[in-house]
């Protein structure tokens, strides 16, 4: 079997080996999908920040141009790759930005609509490291072959915060949003090390008990005590 992983299940899903296992050996969607507002925001991001400087989003980079989608196709795969164990997988996702810097090396960009915190940024870096992945060994899709980018030197998240409405007029408000730029280093090391480990708990025959970790697995216990 050759078992697939999108960038963003990397981090947040695999918090409870129960609920990941179910997703992706079982196809039990949990249902728990960002609302659809956060792509609205992403989506209106990207289009801002592609035609800007690398330094109108932050001064912590070097100074580049961001890759338009006539670069890189909105979705993107990798090659068929192998983990600590010589098991194949391979991943698949959309990435926010990607840049190409002034002295032809390249950096990767993930926005987050969320709390600004530093802590929390470092919650996504193995998403970012599956991104660099994905451009170091790229693969083909139907009709678009994915360029290969290299080296990555750059990896980072740019974080979002509603702070204040400034204006508004007949249906529409001027958002005023807080912005804070987190760079994460690359750890591909750990990166394989996680691949394998994920792809251990899938090779498993055994449905993984409740984790007391996951508000999910408690209120399932919990539910099951009244019937």
């Amino acid at each position: 079997m050759i078992y697939q992983f999108s960038p963003s299940e990397l981090d947040y899903k695999t918090k409870c080996s129960r609920c990941f296992y179910l997703t992706k050996r079982k196809q039990l969607s949990l249902g728990d999908f960002p609302p659809p507002v956060f792509s609205s925001f992403d989506a209106a991001q990207q289009n801002y920040f592609r035609s800007k400087k690398v330094s109108d989003l932050t001064n912590e980079l070097p100074e580049g141009k961001f890759l338009d989608k006539e670069s890189i196709p909105g979705t993107i795969i990798s090659k068929t790759l192998k983990d600590n164990k010589k098991r194949p997988f391979y991943l698949k996702g959309r990435p926010d930005l990607v840049i190409i810097f002034d002295n032809g090396s390249y950096g990767i960009i993930d926005f987050k609509t969320t709390n600004l915190s530093l802590d929390k940024a470092e919650n996504y870096r193995n998403q970012l490291e599956a991104y660099a992945q994905i451009f170091t060994h790229p693969g083909e899709l139907k009709t678009k072959t994915v360029p290969k980018l290299s080296p990555i030197t750059e990896m980072g998240i740019l974080q979002f915060y509603p702070h204040s409405i400034s204006s508004h007029k007949d249906n529409f408000s001027n958002l005023k949003l807080q912005m804070q730029y987190s760079s994460l280093q690359r750890n591909e090391k750990e990166f394989y090390v996680l691949i394998t480990e994920l792809i251990d708990l899938l090779s498993k025959t055994k449905v993984p008990y409740y984790s007391m970790d996951c508000n999910l697995c408690k209120f399932s216990i919990k539910q099951a005590e009244f019937e």
